[in-house]
């Protein structure tokens, strides 16, 4: 599994390693369904809005099937919470829908 940080700006050493920590421990138990996850990390500089920080996930599966997830908070490392607990369900869903089919093809992401 690759995880490709992609930032507008650069991020502290710091988060880049919990990012890459907290992704690999959230989706171990189905590592093995991704080949590749970028995450992406934006700032809104509104200061009507409370949710000032994004973060955008995309995951490609060894099938070369595109999840994508996007969320909002007030912090990075609770925006990644959140997309990573949304994007392990989907990935999830896709592997018990695959199971009841007897094979992976592309019925399965619609």
């Amino acid at each position: 599994m690759n995880v490709i940080l992609d930032t507008r700006d650069d991020l502290e050493p710091e988060l880049k390693t919990f990012t890459e920590n907290r992704v690999r421990f959230s989706l171990k138990r189905l590592y093995w369904m991704v080949r590749k996850i970028k995450i992406q990390y934006s700032a809104v500089s509104s200061s009507q809005s409370t949710c000032k920080q994004y973060c955008l996930i995309r995951l490609e599966t060894f099938d070369h099937h595109q999840i994508e997830v996007s969320m909002a908070a007030r912090d990075k490392r609770m925006a990644l919470e959140m997309c990573l607990k949304k994007i392990y369900k989907l990935v999830q869903k896709t592997f018990h829908k695959s199971q009841k089919y007897g094979r992976f093809s592309k019925h399965v992401y619609a």
